[in-house]
């Protein structure tokens, strides 16, 4: 079981490591959460992104400004190494 997983609910906010919102939680799933963004795409984010789960507040290790550049626009294939 991925760390974090029990942790995570649907429309907790996504934070940045810098800080910055990303957006909320839409689906929990086995290894990863799909996360809603405003005016952009949404986006699987691993569990392993995720620095710490404070409240309503999941904080990620990985930037605002980079969760574009992350491989994580589609779901991962289940088996696949590396998401």
């Amino acid at each position: 079981m991925a760390i974090f997983q029990n942790q995570v609910t649907t429309g907790m906010k996504v934070i940045g490591s810098d800080g910055k919102e990303i957006g909320t939680v839409k689906e929990v799933r086995a290894t990863d959460f799909l996360c809603n963004r405003s005016m952009a795409r949404d986006v699987y984010i691993p569990f392993a992104a995720v620095q710490n789960v404070t409240e309503n507040r999941i904080n990620l290790n990985v930037p605002s400004d980079q969760i574009d550049h992350q491989g994580w626009a589609n779901p991962p294939i289940m088996g696949s190494a590396g998401h």
